[in-house]
């Protein structure tokens, strides 16, 4: 059996809901069933074994890429209005086999990225929220568990540890939220989830890519408003701040 990484990217504070406001939050997607709206890269026709276990969703590319995105615009069980789903846990189990640079292996992290594409601003696509849960599994390590928590969805600001897209800092030049937009507005209608090696505000060199995912989940958290913060470090090979 896989050990759980401890890799919590969730948002500080209490929150406090009634049970209703978590009812009927519990999917999972194994993809024994097929993909169920989930692809990598445009990618998703599932392998039939080597999951965990079962079928899963594997990207084995050997051309150079920049990164890979696990994502999902049609399944209603991750897209929607996030704020009436009260503290949610976001996980999805991860097997790396390899992630090479120029032929040496390399860490990329892995981001939950949910994004608003209603009335974005004038050349964006989309307006997003964003969570980094620190670096993936070290290759050959099997497979191993990451989740992102959401403790309180209706939350004006940002969270610790959570950023925007939709604007730049016109110092740093970083990622930001517009103005006008709040956490709990590009929550409240998320049109795409996420899961990506692509970190907001940097570029990436050509990588190749031996990975697998399954195991897709949103469930209540267990522990609504005690998850503690731990954000990983940028790591890895390739990769340099957009400037």
């Amino acid at each position: 059996m896989s050990k759980t990484l401890l890799r919590c990217a969730a948002a500080l504070g209490a929150a406090t809901f009634g049970a209703a406001a978590v009812a009927g939050v519990n999917s999972h997607v194994t993809f024994d069933n097929g993909p169920e709206g989930w692809s990598i890269n445009g990618w998703d026709t599932p392998d039939a074994a080597g999951g965990n276990p079962g079928a899963n969703l594997h990207w084995a590319n050997f051309v150079d890429t920049f990164g890979l995105s696990l994502r999902n615009e049609t399944n209603a069980d991750f897209i929607g209005d996030y704020t009436t789903r009260g503290p949610v846990r976001l996980s999805v189990d991860v097997n790396v086999t390899s992630i090479t640079f120029f032929g040496q292996q390399v860490s990329r992290d892995l981001v939950l990225e949910l994004r608003d594409y209603d009335n974005p601003p004038a050349n964006y696509p989309y307006v997003s929220v964003w969570l980094n849960a620190g670096a993936l599994p070290d290759a050959g390590s099997g497979w191993q568990t990451m989740h992102f928590d959401i403790l309180d969805p209706t939350s004006a600001t940002l969270p610790a540890g959570w950023g925007g897209t939709g604007a730049e800092d016109p110092n740093t030049f970083e990622p930001i939220l517009p103005p006008d937009r709040t956490y709990a507005s590009v929550l409240a209608g998320v049109d795409e989830i996420q899961f990506t090696t692509f970190v907001p505000g940097f570029f990436y060199g050509f990588t190749n890519f031996d990975v697998a995912f399954d195991n897709i989940r949103i469930t209540a958290v267990p522990t609504p408003g005690v998850a503690s913060a731990m954000i990983f470090g940028l790591a890895g090979a390739g990769l340099r701040r957009r400037r």
